[in-house]
């Protein structure tokens, strides 16, 4: 047992020995013992140091959102010839640097200048036949106003005299009608006059029938008296005998020879008969008082009979007047009518004259139709001086665009046009990129955008310009994926289905003011972070 760990103990004794002799011999393996406390120490800050970056990124992460996927972009202004020519200048260079307004291309003005010239010749000429047109004008209407002057006061003079006949003539119509309407008054009051005469002959046979009719009523009433009369006479004998009978009765019945029933009987026929003369009494009043009323009648009768004649007298007088005023009335619409033909045959003679008058007033007017022609080639004369100053204003227009100026201030691309080309209108000559107005256009994932709204701060940071950032706002998020607006869209309903996450375009607008702007250019890749808390 000792003896191994003897032998150990050797063993262990050589091991050293042998690396302290390797140590002696290599001094690089003591070097890298003595840093191994350091490399780990080293290790352990970093550490440390990684912990407290990622902790920040994630800090960092939950208030922004970047991509790299992003541009420069800005408007390319295409300049292009609006007139054919021949180049003789182009001034600019290409990446050149230019201000509004300063000239690009010349093009040969020879042909525009001479058009410019034609031009203003024509318009003085036009101007100075129009002048021409109106003194015509002037003097035509001079004329023409004096000739229809005098046709008028010939038209004015013949327009009286049919006026005035046709004057008469209506106030003989309005005498015709009123003459016929008195005529037909007339002949009503004829009619009714003798309808009036039938009346009253009518009436008194009225008065005739009531006479007789009351004549009639008197001697029937009379009659009835009679009768009357001769009813209380007999019925005054027939009153006494039944009271002599019943006087009788009684007597034998205190007698003893008739029974107290006979008696009775008897007393009461002459009762009746007593009353039986006082009824027929009675009817002769009332046949009395019939007898004066039927005599009352029959005067008041006869009293209407005067009064009857007395209406048919001044009936037939009412006739004889209505048959005077029909005779009258007809011979005033003769006379009327008369006078009617007189004032037409006037009428007739007045617009003769006037037909004269209107043809003088005709050849006149044509002095009028000759103003009108004046005046229409005057308009003509003044549309040619415009349609003159429209031909001198194009071919100033056409002149100015020989000379083709920077729209805005920018940078020449893409200068494609020589000394001794011949453009032609709509043909590209270069473009100008304008220095303002650039806009960076960054693709985020859809995933990023849940809080991107227009108006957060935005960094962009330019690939060409390191560790220059420039500041901005987002103004706006396209309607779209890049893959809807793509040339084939994707369709989704059609095949397998594989969910690749989108991107849609974000404008976002630079700040103006920054230092270095000039140095951007459209195209330039860039780094934009948008500040979404």
């Amino acid at each position: 047992m000792a003896t191994v760990m003897q032998k150990e103990k050797n063993i262990d004794q050589e091991a050293t020995s042998g690396t302290s002799d390797v140590a002696a011999q290599n001094p690089d393996i003591a070097t890298k013992k003595s840093r191994k406390p350091l490399l780990f120490g080293a290790l352990a800050v970093l550490g440390v140091v990684a912990a407290i970056m990622a902790v920040r990124f994630v800090i960092w992460s939950s208030g922004h959102v970047s991509t790299d996927d992003a541009t420069i972009t800005s408007d390319v202004v295409a300049i292009a010839p609006q007139v054919s020519g021949t180049v003789i200048s182009v001034p600019v260079s290409e990446n050149q640097h230019v201000k509004k307004g300063d000239l690009l291309v010349q093009l040969d003005s020879a042909s525009y200048e001479t058009a410019v010239a034609q031009a203003k010749a024509n318009l003085e000429l036009a101007i100075a036949q129009a002048k021409g047109a109106a003194a015509t004008v002037s003097l035509t209407q001079q004329n023409a106003a004096a000739q229809i002057q005098q046709a008028q006061g010939i038209v004015g003079q013949s327009t009286g005299s049919i006026e005035g006949s046709v004057a008469d003539f209506a106030k003989a119509s309005s005498a015709i009608s009123q003459a016929k309407a008195q005529a037909s008054g007339a002949d009503a009051s004829y009619y009714g006059a003798k309808a009036n005469v039938s009346i009253a002959v009518a009436n008194k046979q009225k008065a005739l029938d009531a006479v007789a009719g009351a004549q009639a009523q008197l001697d029937t009433a009379k009659a009835a008296l009679n009768t009357a009369k001769a009813n209380v006479e007999a019925m005054i004998a027939t009153a006494d005998n039944a009271d002599k009978q019943a006087v009788r009765n009684e007597t034998l019945f205190r007698q003893g020879a008739v029974s107290g029933q006979v008696a009775e009987a008897s007393r009461a026929a002459a009762d009746v008969a007593k009353a039986q003369v006082a009824a027929s009494q009675q009817q002769v009043e009332q046949a009395k008082a019939v007898v004066a009323q039927r005599q009352s009648d029959l005067r008041s009768a006869r009293n209407q009979l005067p009064a009857a004649d007395a209406a048919i007298s001044q009936a037939k007088a009412l006739l004889s007047a209505a048959q005077n005023q029909v005779q009258a009335a007809r011979s005033t619409i003769d006379q009327v009518k008369a006078q009617a033909q007189s004032a037409k045959a006037a009428i007739a003679q007045a617009k003769g004259k006037g037909t004269q008058a209107s043809g003088q007033l005709l050849q006149a007017n044509e002095g009028s139709t000759q103003v009108v022609v004046s005046q229409t080639a005057q308009m003509q004369a003044e549309a040619r001086v415009a349609q003159a100053q429209a031909a001198l204003k194009d071919a100033e227009i056409n002149l100015s665009r020989t000379k083709i100026v920077s729209p805005a201030d920018g940078r020449v691309s893409k200068n494609s046009v020589d000394v001794g080309n011949l453009v032609q209108p709509g043909g590209t000559l270069m473009a100008i990129v304008p220095d303002e107005d650039a806009w960076v256009t960054a693709n985020f994932k859809e995933t990023q955008l849940a809080d991107v709204k227009p108006g957060q701060e935005v960094d962009v940071e330019v690939d060409a310009l390191p560790g220059k950032v420039y500041k901005g706002k987002v103004g706006s998020i396209s309607a779209g994926t890049g893959a809807t607006f793509a040339l084939l869209p994707p369709d989704n309903a059609t095949g397998n289905f594989t969910k690749v996450v989108q991107r849609l375009s974000v404008k976002i607008l630079l700040d103006h003011g920054q230092p270095d702007m000039d140095r951007l250019r459209t195209g330039m890749s860039v780094t934009a972070t948008i500040t979404t808390k």
